[in-house]
C-alpha cells in the first residue's frame, strides 16, 4: 500500500489512523517529497516512510511501487481516508479482477477550495455509480495486481501517470474495473493556490505526454483551442453533477474556483502542446 503524500503531518495521520485497524498482512509505504516529523514517524513505527526530494505524488507512486514488494499494489494519498474495509474491499475485488479502482467521497469539513477541488478530480467518482470496466481509473484509490506494473514499468519510470498506465492496460484487453465497494473519503488539501499550481503541472505533463504521439498540427490545435477548454471541462461538471443529484448547492458555490481551476488545466496542457512543438 503506498501513500503520496505532499501534506502536512496531521493529513498523513488521518490517513494513517484509518489504516492502522486494518494493516494486518500490508506492507505501508508513505513516500513523501520531504521528511515527515519524527514525532509522526514514531506514531506509525509500522509504516515505511520513503523520501524522494522534490517529487510529485507520480513520482511519489513510481518510487513508491519499486521499494514495495506485495502480490497487490494500492495507491493513494494522504488526504484521502480509507474506509474501515478498505484492504478487505482490496483483496475481494483482486479476486476477481487485476486492476480494480473505487469511489472517492467528500469528507466532513471541507471548505470551498476542498468542494471545488473534489468537483475538478473527483465528481465522475463520487458515490452513486454501478460497477463497470473504465479506461480512466481514479489513481487516488486504485490497486493493480503486481505483473501488471512490472510489464508496464517502462511506462511509469519517470511517474506513475495512471492515465498512461490505464491506456496501455485497456489496449492489452485488461479489465479495469470501478467499484462502488472500494472507498475512501476526500479530507482538507493545501488549499487554493497549491491546487492551481498543481493543475498548471499535472496539465502540462498531460499535454507533454499526448503531444509526444500528435504530430504538428494536432499540438498546434492543443494550443490554439486552449481557451476553449475551461469551458469545456465546466459544463462536463455540470452535466455530471446534475447526474447525480448530489452536493449540487456546493457545486454552485464552489464554480468561481472550478472555473479557475480549469483555467489553470488549460494552460498548462496548452504549454505542454507547446514543449511537444519545440522537440527534445
Amino acid at each position: 500500500m503506498i501513500v503520496g503524500s505532499n501534506a502536512g503531518s496531521e493529513t498523513v495521520a488521518r490517513c494513517l489512523a484509518a489504516l492502522e485497524p486494518q494493516r494486518r498482512g500490508t506492507e505501508v509505504l508513505v513516500c513523501e517529497p520531504r521528511p515527515s516529523p519524527p514525532e509522526l514517524r514514531r506514531r506509525y513505527p509500522w509504516a515505511r516512510f520513503v523520501e524522494r526530494p522534490g517529487a510529485l505524488v507520480p513520482e511519489l507512486w513510481s518510487e513508491g511501487i519499486e521499494q514495495s514488494h506485495g502480490r497487490l499494489v494500492a495507491l493513494t494519498i494522504a488526504p484521502m481516508v480509507p474506509a474501515s474495509n478498505w484492504t478487505e474491499a482490496i483483496r475481494a475485488q483482486h479476486e476477481r479482477f487485476d486492476a480494480v479502482a473505487g469511489a472517492i467521497e467528500p469528507g466532513p469539513g471541507l471548505r470551498i477550495s476542498d468542494w471545488a477541488e473534489y468537483f475538478c478530480r473527483y465528481l465522475r467518482d463520487m458515490l452513486p455509480f454501478d460497477g463497470h470496466e473504465c479506461a480512466e481509473l481514479p489513481g487516488d484509490n486504485s490497486a493493480y495486481k503486481r505483473g501488471l506494473l512490472e510489464r508496464t514499468r517502462e511506462l511509469y519510470r519517470d511517474g506513475f501517470w495512471e492515465p498512461v498506465v490505464n491506456a496501455k492496460l485497456a489496449e492489452e484487453g485488461v479489465v479495469l474495473w470501478h467499484t462502488p465497494e472500494l472507498i475512501v473519503q476526500q479530507g482538507r488539501s493545501a488549499g487554493a493556490l497549491a491546487f492551481a499550481r498543481q493543475r498548471l503541472v499535472h496539465g502540462r505533463a498531460h499535454g507533454s505526454q499526448r503531444g509526444a504521439r500528435f504530430g504538428t498540427i494536432r499540438n498546434l490545435l492543443g494550443v490554439l483551442g486552449a481557451p476553449a477548454v475551461p469551458l469545456l471541462l465546466t459544463v462536463r461538471l455540470l452535466r455530471e453533477a446534475q447526474a447525480k443529484r448530489r452536493h449540487r448547492l456546493h457545486v454552485l458555490l464552489a464554480l468561481p474556483l472550478v472555473l479557475l481551476f480549469n483555467v489553470a488545466w488549460a494552460a498548462g496542457e496548452a504549454r505542454g502542446h507547446l514543449d511537444a512543438l519545440r522537440g527534445p
